[in-house]
């Protein structure tokens, strides 16, 4: 149909033109014109402030517990300073080395657990630590150097990596923006990023 008659039939039939107008007036209002959208925010959040506190939650018990586990060490640590070797014959000199060594265990157990963030930063190295520690360990109770009873005291050390490994999965958890890690978890309104380390 050429364009000369399409415009012709518009113009004399009262129903099509009156169809035409109103095409022309919703295309106009489609490319032009605000539609009316649902604020759908809250429902949308919703979803995500449930995991977040439950992720909060589960960091509370991992800091609690891994302050505990630091206290521990800290114990086991003061009681190699004093000479209590604790089932094992060992020289003065690597009596104070394995004290200092769970003081150290300490202190990054105790600072993880009041400061989460810095639990990225000790995995590597109490990874290392531990599974090295481990695998001594057993080649020396295999060898009959040490006895169940020394080996129970790095139960605490193993614990302690198992809670940086679980607090640092909760941190990385966090909705990225929403909670400060620098200020204990509390909500920074900011929306500036995360502190990493």
């Amino acid at each position: 149909m050429a364009a000369s008659s399409l415009d012709h039939h518009l113009a004399t039939c009262p129903e099509c033109g009156a169809w035409f107008a109103e095409a022309t007036r919703l295309t106009r209002m489609s490319r032009l014109g605000m539609a009316e959208v649902p604020d759908l925010a809250d429902l949308i959040t919703a979803n995500v402030v449930l995991p977040a506190r439950k992720v909060l939650r589960r960091r509370l018990l991992l800091r609690v517990a891994l302050f505990v586990v630091g206290l521990v060490q800290l114990w086991i640590a003061l009681a190699s300073l004093t000479g209590d070797s604790m089932g094992m014959a060992m020289s003065e000199h690597a009596t104070h080395e394995a004290a200092a060594w769970n003081l150290a265990l300490a202190a990054a157990f105790v600072a993880a657990a009041s400061s989460p963030r810095r639990a990225a930063g000790l995995t590597p190295l109490l990874g290392t630590f531990i599974v090295a520690l481990v695998a001594l360990s057993v080649h020396d109770y295999a060898a009959g150097a040490v006895s169940g009873a020394r080996l129970s005291t790095h139960l605490a050390a193993v614990a302690g990596l198992f809670l940086v490994l679980g607090l640092d999965r909760a941190e990385r958890a966090l909705p990225p923006g929403r909670f400060s890690a620098a200020r204990g978890g509390e909500e920074s309104g900011s929306g500036s990023l995360r502190g990493v380390a």
